[in-house]
């Protein structure tokens, strides 16, 4: 769990908080990509696919909303569904 509420304000920012503890081994095994795309979505080197930073968000949205309660979660729903949207 968080111990404060950190808004991430990049990707790599994103990949990083939602990975949290785990290894980029875990964590991209988790999310299903290679440990090497990993690394580049973090680095910066290469634009993750909307699913991971969908996903990503998800753990965000998840941590927070246990943290801060239902409002957090919500809005970064929100954010989660126009990134979709805006990449239709």
């Amino acid at each position: 769990m968080m111990s404060s509420i950190s808004y991430p304000h990049s990707q790599k920012e994103l990949l990083r908080l939602a990975r949290g503890e785990a290894t980029q081994k875990e964590f991209a095994s988790r999310l299903k990509v290679d440990k090497s795309c990993l690394s580049r979505y973090e680095g910066e080197k290469l634009g993750a696919p909307v699913r991971v930073i969908n996903d990503c968000l998800q753990i965000v949205a998840e941590r927070l909303a246990q943290a801060s309660g239902p409002q957090l979660a919500e809005a970064l729903e929100h954010a989660k569904l126009t990134v979709k949207l805006l990449e239709q």
